[in-house]
This record gives structure tokens, sequence and C-alpha cells, in this order.
């Protein structure tokens, strides 16, 4: 079975107000979820997934994100932090 490749696309990056920790990634050619319109959030700028992120964002991660959800939150780490590597089996939860 051919295995099936990866888009690596451009994500919009919007961040919360309340939460400046807490980022949302949509893909560029994604709808924006309903649920960052308003004030609680603001758009912080768009990222290459082939580029370097910001600490905490994973590239293998936003993709499966996006593919079921539509967009893919994560926690901004402090600069010079490395994430953690993801648990086989283990889903992480935002929230």
């Amino acid at each position: 079975m051919p295995r099936r490749s990866q888009r690596r696309p451009t994500y919009n990056l919007f961040r919360r107000r309340a939460e400046p920790d807490l980022i949302c990634a949509v893909p560029n050619d994604f709808p924006v979820p309903a649920f960052l319109a308003g004030s609680a959030w603001t758009y912080a700028g768009s990222l290459a997934a082939a580029s370097a992120g910001p600490p905490g964002f994973r590239a293998e991660i936003a993709e499966h994100g996006a593919e079921t959800c539509g967009f893919h939150l994560f926690h901004q780490l402090p600069a010079g932090a490395a994430p953690a590597a993801p648990k086989r089996g283990v889903i992480a939860r935002v929230s």
C-alpha cells in the first residue's frame, strides 16, 4: 500500500488574549473556526510547517489535528524548552 504524502501546509496562528501561551494553528487553506471570531483571540502571524515553529509546535501533530478537527491547539513553551515526545496511544488534552 503506498504511503500518503504529508501536506506540510502553512498555518495561520491565533493567540488567546487571556492565555497568551495558548495558540491555535489553522492551515491557511482551511476555514477559520468560529470560536476564533470575536475579541478572545488575536491573529499572531503565519508559519510554514517546514520552518522552525514556536516552542511547543510539532508539525506532525498539527497535521493530524488539522485532518481531524480543522485546527491544532498547543501551548507555546518558554524559549529554549523542548517539547516532550508524544507517547504512542496517548492523546494529549488541551483544557
